[in-house]
């Protein structure tokens, strides 16, 4: 029985499937064609079709663009035509440049009025400024003018009808006599167009360039030279000193002097005073770290509107008690400049009769920084000593101005052949109960100068009587 069932057993092994076997075979061997045939060939199908679809999708939007643009071809050349238009409106209102001879001879077409009268045209630096959306460069022109009520009124509605965009900011006027005076504002607006425009007017300049040199600038090297050179021999004491180029100007041909030089004032110490001449003239006055000689210098600050017959900014000195004994080569002083100006700077003396020397330092400022500034003082000896009352920026012409000037160190240059010790004397006449003691203090600031007041004045002794005449050897005097 057990050999009969291995028999069996052996059989089936060995011999052909069943029909329910082959089928399942069967169905497993499609299943796995199946997959094959789209997992590599349908499934990359399927993804092409989607990708052609997506891009049809795609194209059929951008033809739906361009046929809606194609069908707004005439909307959008209207709109093209307007932006042209506004364009053309905008670089009709504003100015190509600001090319200053232009300017000139706009203004000189529009100042053409018998009962106007323009004094000046003055230029201030060109600014940026946002108007609407449009970033436009700008640039304020002053002008003092005279005239008559009627002349006037045309040129103001002469300029506020310009095509081109001119702003009047500011009108001052006052009666002068039967006419009217004052200064005229405006500040004109740019838009830059390019080069090959054919709004842009052909004047000198353009033809021969334009000049961008400043006429003020001294030659090279000028400044280093008078800042190199040792001039400040000596704080708060008389010493010789080298001055190069001293013309009233600061600007010159070039020159060397040996002066012996004797300090004034240094602006170091006590107070200093602002003295406007009339209500349109404001200021004030501090002391500045910024010097030449010792800590200090003065600064000034002004603002000058010139409606008046004098118009100054005044630095009052009268305090100081500086007296000029005899007429020197010239009178020196540092003067530092921010900028450029028309204004006069100069120094009011007093002689021994009240009588008032206005003598000009500078008319015009024509440097930036420090600047040693020389004047030549009256040479007649009888008019001697003059006393330093004020220095002074002045402006004219119904002009205004404003800026910040330093000062320092004001000193009288004399030649140095005319005395070789470098030394100046002044006198002192003995008051009732004064000691040499007390008269070296009050000159010296001690009491070790006693030998020598007797040494200069031949005295025996410590003992002198009331009103005599002392020589005091190389000083000032009394402050």
């Amino acid at each position: 029985m057990v050999e009969k069932i291995s028999s069996r057993k052996s059989l089936k092994i060995s011999g052909m499937l069943t029909k329910r076997e082959k089928r399942l075979l069967l169905v497993l061997i499609l299943v796995i064609v199946t997959w094959l045939l789209y997992r590599f060939l349908i499934t990359p199908q399927l993804r092409k079709l989607r990708n052609l679809e997506e891009e049809k999708l795609s194209l059929e939007g951008k033809i739906t663009n361009i046929d809606h643009m194609l069908a707004r071809e005439e909307k959008i050349e209207e709109e093209l035509a307007k932006l042209q238009a506004d364009y053309k409106n905008i670089m009709d209102s504003f100015f190509v440049s600001l090319n200053q001879a232009e300017i000139i001879n706009l203004l000189g077409e529009i100042f053409e009025d018998s009962a106007f009268e323009a004094e000046d045209i003055m230029f201030y630096e060109p600014k940026e400024e946002i108007v609407g959306q449009l970033t436009v460069k700008t640039i304020d022109v002053v002008v003092p003018y005279q005239g008559y009520y009627d002349g006037i009124v045309r040129v103001l509605k002469a300029i506020s009808t310009h095509p081109k965009k001119i702003l009047i900011s500011k009108v001052i006027m006052d009666s002068v006599e039967d006419r009217l005076a004052g200064s005229l504002s405006l500040r004109f607006y740019s838009i830059e167009e390019p080069v090959d425009s054919e709004k842009k007017i052909i004047s000198y300049y353009d033809l021969i360039g334009e000049i961008q040199e400043n006429p003020f600038e001294p030659f090279e090297d000028y400044e280093d030279q008078v800042l190199d050179e040792d001039v400040e021999n000596g704080e708060g004491i008389d010493g010789i000193g080298t001055v190069v180029g001293g013309t009233g100007e600061g600007i010159g041909e070039e020159a060397v002097e040996v002066y012996s030089r004797k300090l004034l004032e240094d602006f170091e110490g006590g107070r200093f005073d602002f003295i406007p001449s009339n209500i349109y003239v404001k200021g004030n006055v501090f002391k500045s770290t910024n010097s030449k000689s010792n800590r200090y210098s003065l600064r000034l600050e002004y603002s000058i509107l010139a409606l008046e017959d004098e118009n100054r900014a005044y630095i009052n000195l009268s305090n100081r008690e500086i007296y000029i004994k005899y007429p020197p080569s010239s009178l020196g002083i540092w003067i530092y400049s921010y900028s450029y100006s028309p204004s006069t700077i100069g120094i009011k003396l007093i002689g021994q009769n009240n009588e008032e020397y206005d003598i000009s330092i500078s008319e015009g400022i024509s440097w930036v920084g420090w600047q040693y500034m020389e004047l030549a003082l009256p040479l007649e000896l009888s008019i001697y000593p003059l006393k330093v009352d004020k220095l002074y920026v002045e402006m004219t012409n119904y002009r205004d101005d404003h800026g910040v000037l330093l000062f320092d160190k004001l000193e009288a240059n004399y030649p140095a052949d005319s005395n070789t010790q470098g030394q100046f004397n002044t006198f002192h006449v003995v008051k009732e109960g004064e000691t040499l003691r007390d008269i070296s203090l009050k000159y010296y600031n001690t009491t070790n100068k006693v030998d020598l007041i007797k040494k200069y004045n031949e005295l025996e002794s410590d003992i002198i009587t009331p009103g005599r005449i002392l020589v005091i050897p190389g000083q000032e005097g009394s402050r």
